[in-house]
This record gives C-alpha cells, sequence and structure tokens, in this order.
C-alpha cells in the first residue's frame, strides 16, 4: 500500500502532463472538397444495360490521408500547412468516380461495392500518385492511377488501362497554400 502511494503522484503528473498536450495550441486548416463536373456532350453517349460496382481505391499509407500532399523534390512526400480535402484521398477519389459514372446516366446502376449492388462489372483502381510535384520550380498537380473493369461473369479483367494527369493549377489556388 505504501508503494501504491508513493507511485500515484507521479502518476497523476503524467496524466496531467498529456491531457495539457492534448488541450495545446491546434493550427487552423482549410478542408478543400472537389468536385465533378461533366465534359460537354457526355449525356449524348450510348446507354448500356448493364451495373457497375466502384471499389475504394488501393494506394500506399502515404497517399491514404486527408492531407493534401506535395512533393518539393522527387521522393519527399510532405503535407501542406492548413490544408485538407474532405476525406482521404482513395474515399475521396470513389466519390468522384461514382458521381461520375452517375451523371453520366449511360450505365443502369451504380454504386460502391460495400452497397450491395449486384454488379455485373466491378472498377477497381489502384492510385499511384495524388499530389503536387514540383518540376523545374513550378508546381503541378499529378494524378496517376491504373483501372480495372472486371466481368463478374466470368470474373477475368474485361479492360484495364494506366490513366496519368498533369495541370499547372491556377496561381490564385497555389499562392493560398503554403508548406
Amino acid at each position: 500500500m505504501i508503494r501504491m502511494s508513493r507511485c500515484l503522484p507521479p502518476l497523476l503528473l503524467l496524466l496531467l502532463a498529456a491531457c495539457s498536450a492534448l488541450t495545446g495550441k491546434k493550427d487552423p486548416f482549410t478542408v478543400y472538397s472537389l468536385r465533378y463536373t461533366p465534359p460537354a456532350g457526355a449525356a449524348n453517349a450510348e446507354r448500356v444495360e448493364w451495373q457497375l460496382a466502384i471499389d475504394t481505391p488501393l494506394s500506399s499509407d502515404a497517399l491514404d490521408t486527408s492531407h493534401m500532399l506535395v512533393m518539393p523534390t522527387p521522393g519527399a512526400i510532405e503535407s501542406y500547412k492548413g490544408a485538407r480535402w474532405s476525406d482521404g484521398t482513395p474515399m475521396l477519389l470513389r466519390s468522384l468516380l461514382l458521381q461520375a459514372f452517375q451523371d453520366s446516366g449511360r450505365i443502369t446502376g451504380v454504386g460502391a461495392i460495400t452497397s450491395g449492388l449486384h454488379a455485373d462489372y466491378s472498377l477497381t483502381v489502384d492510385l499511384y500518385d495524388f499530389e503536387t510535384q514540383y518540376r523545374d520550380g513550378a508546381p503541378h498537380a499529378v494524378i496517376r492511377l491504373y483501372a480495372k473493369l472486371t466481368d463478374f461473369s466470368i470474373n477475368r479483367i474485361a479492360a484495364a488501362r494506366m490513366f496519368v494527369r498533369t495541370t499547372r493549377p491556377s496561381a490564385g489556388r497555389t499562392e493560398r497554400l503554403t508548406t
């Protein structure tokens, strides 16, 4: 009992220190949400009579975050201070894919693979890049992914393709973000 009373004050001090660390100063941040805008003429495409289930994209642990990532030099990943995505990158990408296919009106049924949809095909994505990369001192938004369309009736990949998109962000947006 005497040993317990000697241990109690240091444990209480440790607990108090931990609580004060949790209530310390927090850095403010802004949450950004991506929106899908369909390309012109997309609604005129031919309709198909099958259903599509979209899986949550697979990514590295570094990309599986709500932090907005930047690669100031090749191989060095950091995050923008004060900026977050509205969701983790894989979930954000899945939401955009769902919205794009649903808004197209071309496919009879579209849903997340977890929705219980009895789909004819599934779309799986391996996400490799979703960050700003600096090239020759200028920022470039980079998205690189590999998409596979699987036919459930024969359990085979019906189509697969690598997609890479690089674009220079507008000056107004890059000025608001600091590393």
